[in-house]
């Protein structure tokens, strides 16, 4: 019944409803209750008790406390968060519709920007500030939408990243930290040298993440390369690679931490699967890198 509201598509939210049971429509079906031409909006999903019921939507008699995601106008929430027909009346963030009727004209707008950066006519930096600028000429993203999609903590997580790292070039500190690994490595040979930055920069990945970790091993790793008189390409390489293998820590990557809370992991369950992850990735790494790009 969604295609039966009379606001487009675009300008609909999802909403979450519970049931009071001062509802007219409680003991009736949905169907029977005529929900759509009573509130102007569609149930798409109930839940009671915490349980999704999936039986056929028309067929379900709607019991106070019930949870109803409705798909309706944004209206809705004003009009009915003061009636006694529900409890409780709230939109659910981000849940407007995507606008495909924008989507060519999307698509159009990013291959632009790929052919232009291939063929060196725009560095990529150029080419994706224009690309963003279009889309929102051709309202295919709004300017508010376009403010709100720019993760600052990361932008601010990189910019500092990089700040300490170019410190511990010029205060001395990465030479420390490097003639600290040599010593320690270096008789081994520059595979244990290369060993020994993927498991500092592993450490740095699974308590700060991938960007910090980077930028911190990379002016050690500059150092050793230098005083050793080696190839710089299989540490850059390796250093990419350890500062990806964000697997043994929660905090480590994002997606890690979207996955923590909702399923019910413990710290510990990362360190259990997480590291024998993390070393079989270095061992990969650390063997195979130099074979590309031989010392």
């Amino acid at each position: 019944q969604v295609f039966k509201l009379s606001d487009p598509r675009p300008n609909r939210r999802l909403v979450e409803a519970v049931v009071s049971d001062a509802c007219p429509l409680v003991g009736k079906t949905i169907r029977e209750g005529r929900f759509r031409t009573m509130y102007d909006a569609v149930i798409i999903a109930v839940h009671r008790q915490g349980e999704h019921l999936r039986q056929k939507l028309g067929d379900i008699v709607l019991q106070p406390g019930d949870t109803l995601l409705i798909e309706a106008h944004p209206r809705f929430v004003a009009a009915n968060r003061d009636r006694p027909d529900f409890f409780l009346v709230s939109t659910i963030a981000g849940s407007g519709p995507i606008r495909h009727d924008r989507a060519w004209t999307a698509l159009a707008i990013m291959a632009a920007m790929v052919v232009s950066v291939s063929i060196g006519w725009l560095s990529l930096l150029n080419a994706a500030f224009l690309a963003a600028g279009f889309m929102i000429l051709a309202r295919c993203c709004s300017g508010p939408d376009a403010r709100a999609s720019i993760d600052w903590r990361v932008l601010l997580v990189i910019g500092a990243a990089l700040g300490i790292g170019e410190s511990l070039a010029m205060s001395g500190a990465a030479g420390t930290v490097a003639s600290g690994m040599l010593t320690m490595f270096e008789p081994a040979g520059p595979w244990a040298v290369l060993a020994g930055m993927y498991l500092l920069a592993m450490v740095f990945t699974s308590l700060i993440g991938p960007i910090g970790a980077a930028a911190l091993v990379f002016p050690v790793a500059k150092v050793a390369v230098m005083a050793m008189d080696v190839n710089f390409m299989p540490f850059a390489m390796t250093l990419m690679l350890a500062s990806s293998a964000s697997f043994a820590t929660p905090i480590a990557y994002q997606t890690n931490l979207m996955v923590y809370g909702p399923g019910g992991y413990r710290f510990t369950d990362f360190l259990r699967i997480g590291l024998p992850l993390n070393m079989i990735a270095m061992a990969l790494a650390v063997g195979l890198a130099p074979i590309y790009w031989p010392f």
